[in-house]
């Protein structure tokens, strides 16, 4: 029998994939504009590199520039450099306490040791101000604990407010078949490739989900 595939988590590869945190931006100086949205579209396609060296000159043209420390954060996140993602995140909530992306991305990082607690902050979280990405991130703790009913729930709230995001999608998919729903799942990795097609990047190997689809479908054909 072949093996589930595993959904991608919030510091990278299978680590949560959170650069649905960093929106495109809205910058606060002419100078900045071009270098935020080139940075955004850079992290978007995962040239971490070039992504990284232009949130860069962001925040040394403007320190307080929390799209900027949300991308160096975000970047730090993908490399599974945690405590450097860390001090980033505590960097943008010294200036927006209430910044919902940093407070999630803090929580994943922090509350793994303890997921009841990731868990009961995030959902204080989604209570303010629901978003595809928090919904992401508390399917995350549910998946990391093996309680897939509850995480394909999070995942499809995180899926149905952000329905372009291959990521969600795919854990959505991967939720869907842990709990025994192979043709609705079909459907998801399907869609999480096409988006991802579209999109450029995910977290995900689409090589390994388009392996899947053909063994799910092989499945559903000689039911």
């Amino acid at each position: 029998m072949r093996h589930r595939l595993t959904a991608v988590d919030v510091q990278g590869g299978a680590a949560m994939e959170d650069t649905v945190s960093v929106k495109p931006p809205e910058a606060r100086s002419a100078f900045v504009a071009p270098s935020l949205m080139q940075a955004w579209d850079a992290l978007q396609q995962g040239r971490l590199d070039q992504a990284e060296s232009l949130y860069q000159t962001v925040v040394q043209a403007d320190p307080q520039n929390v799209d900027g420390l949300l991308g160096l954060a975000t970047i730090a996140n993908r490399r599974g450099n945690n405590d450097q993602a860390v001090r980033q995140y505590e960097r943008v909530l010294e200036l927006d306490p209430r910044n919902a992306s940093a407070q999630a991305g803090l929580i994943s990082i922090i509350g793994q040791a303890d997921p009841q607690l990731s868990e009961s902050r995030l959902k204080e979280l989604i209570s303010r101000e629901p978003t595809g990405f928090l919904y992401f991130a508390l399917g995350n703790v549910y998946a990391r604990q093996g309680q897939w009913a509850q995480a394909q729930q999070a995942y499809f709230q995180a899926y149905q407010l952000q329905p372009d995001s291959a990521d969600y999608a795919y854990n959505l998919a991967v939720g869907l078949e842990h709990i025994g729903q192979t043709k609705i799942a079909l459907t998801y990795y399907r869609k999480a490739v096409d988006l991802s097609s579209g999109k450029g990047h995910a977290s995900f190997d689409a090589s390994r989900v388009q392996e899947r689809i053909g063994q799910l479908s092989a499945r559903i054909g000689n039911d």
